[in-house]
């Protein structure tokens, strides 16, 4: 882990700090957040590299240095009684948001449970990740979005992901993009805080196009075919197949061509 320097997002919050602690090396953001040490309520951590980031189902995340946004936010005051699913959802409304005000809006989409993606290729991966004692919960939010890397990088296994700069074109600082989704992902926290998470799951299926539609669901013992009918209350996915509706808490979703088009 490399030195870190405090820097200050130029946006009024009501819930995140508007210190960032930035490393320009860390094994993980989230890592850092959910160590021995506390910190305060709202803090941001911010990497220009992470050595060990890592996404949903245990999966690297890999990105050059300084062509994303890493972070991570912590969380540790008023959420006891909101439950973690929330917080998932949240982050991508957030994402979505920040990143709108650069983007066209009808070119961004979210994915269940929390992929945002531009022209329907996943453009941001979203951790969360919870720790609980006697005392207290918190909850950390690790968000990383590509910014900045070309086309060619993203090839292989990564053909279906892709920057802001591949999908759009559009060249943009990555304090700009972070100031926007922090603004974005406060004004949320805030939302969650007052109306509860019935709120953020509203938003969530504003951004999704896919409902209704048809996709494969695939989890760690079958595929499933269907039409995407909901998400529940609970925040799981709920497909409609030729022998009945069922429910998913943790799986991967593809999109259909057909429901692209």
């Amino acid at each position: 882990m490399n030195s870190f320097k405090i820097t200050k997002l130029p946006i009024e919050t009501k819930i995140l700090k508007s210190q960032v602690i930035h490393f320009e090396s860390i094994d993980s953001t989230n890592a850092y957040l959910l160590g021995k040490h506390t910190h305060p309520h709202g803090t941001i951590v911010l990497a220009d590299y992470q050595t060990a980031g890592r996404g949903r189902r245990g999966r690297q995340w890999i990105s050059p240095p300084e062509s994303a946004i890493l972070f991570s936010i912590y969380l540790r005051e008023n959420f006891r009684e909101i439950p973690i699913y929330a917080f998932t959802f949240l982050a991508a409304v957030g994402v979505f948001e920040g990143i709108a005000r650069f983007v066209s809006p009808d070119s961004i989409s979210l994915k269940w449970p929390n992929d945002v993606m531009i022209h329907h290729r996943k453009v941001c991966g979203i951790l969360v990740q919870s720790k609980s004692s006697s005392e207290e919960m918190s909850i950390t939010i690790g968000i990383g979005v590509n910014v900045s890397q070309p086309s060619s990088f993203f090839k292989d296994d990564l053909v279906n992901a892709c920057s802001i700069l591949s999908a759009t074109g559009i060249r943009l600082e990555r304090i700009e993009l972070l100031n926007s989704i922090a603004e974005a992902l406060d004004a949320n926290l805030e939302l969650l805080n007052q109306s509860g998470a019935d709120a953020i799951m509203t938003k969530w299926k504003h951004y999704c196009p896919y409902i209704g539609g048809k996709i494969v669901v695939t989890d760690d013992f079958n595929r499933y075919e269907g039409i995407f009918q909901d998400v529940s209350p609970i925040g799981a996915l709920i497909l409609k197949t030729e022998t009945g509706d069922r429910t998913f808490h943790a799986a991967e979703v593809s999109i259909e061509k057909e429901t692209l088009s």
